[in-house]
């Protein structure tokens, strides 16, 4: 398994052929090397997108990326593991809505929204588990990559390793900061939750790695409101 937080968008969109696009090319290629299955996990893509796009870049950049996943396998040490720790968590949501002023723009008052509440969930659940020193997180949709961070950096003295499973689970749009979602833009009309519930399943998610590293967790600061009460639209 490799994770990595990438938007498979490399090739064209007038492409028709049947493709896995970047991270299928560094699959296929692993796989060719390795000579065993290899599953591709996506993190937290929320504002991740290639640098560069067509067949030429796809390929370079799939090679590269084999490259580096070749060079960790080839560091990785088996370890004897007993036990498979797993906790899982309800997080309360926001209300869902469109937001008008992020689809189309500034000049919209913010309270113009289409309300989703009818076809959209008001509650997710994570999904944590550990095995040794490694441990990984589900994320029902695409998150901001600053929120990976601050998870992973909470989580650096707990586990060795620690993986985000973006668009695990379920999927619900986009979870990004008020401030990049500000503006027309597809991003920001896909923050369906609004940019309050990032901070919600960030929170939960490393409350859930406290609790597989079975340590309490400081209280640095108050966790946020996450209900279908709140959220800023």
């Amino acid at each position: 398994m490799w994770n990595f937080a990438i938007h498979g968008t490399m090739l064209p969109a007038g492409n028709l052929h049947l493709s896995g696009d970047v991270m299928g090319a560094t699959s296929a290629l692993l796989e060719q090397r390795l000579g065993a299955p290899a599953l591709f996990v996506n993190g937290a893509v929320g504002d991740v997108s290639p640098a560069a796009h067509g067949l030429a870049a796809l390929r370079a950049t799939a090679g590269a990326l084999a490259a580096t996943v070749e060079a960790g396998w080839a560091q990785a040490k088996p370890v004897p593991v007993t036990t498979l720790r797993v906790a899982r968590r309800t997080v309360p949501l926001p209300r869902p809505a469109v937001s008008l002023k992020r689809c189309v723009g500034r000049w919209v008052p913010g309270f113009l929204a289409i309300p989703l509440g009818f076809d959209l969930p008001a509650e997710t659940e994570l999904l944590a588990a550990a095995v040794g020193d490694t441990a990984w997180v589900t994320i029902p949709g695409e998150l901001q990559t600053s929120f990976g961070q601050a998870i992973k950096g909470e989580a650096r003295g707990l586990f060795a390793s620690v993986l985000l499973a973006g668009l695990s689970n379920d999927y619900l749009g986009y979870f990004m900061r008020l401030e990049d979602t500000r503006g027309k833009g597809y991003v920001g009309c896909a923050t369906l939750y609004g940019p309050d519930a990032g901070a919600c399943l960030t929170d939960a998610a490393i409350e859930l790695l406290y609790r597989l590293g079975e340590r309490p967790r400081p209280l640095t600061r108050p966790s946020p409101r996450c209900d279908s009460g709140s959220g800023t639209r």
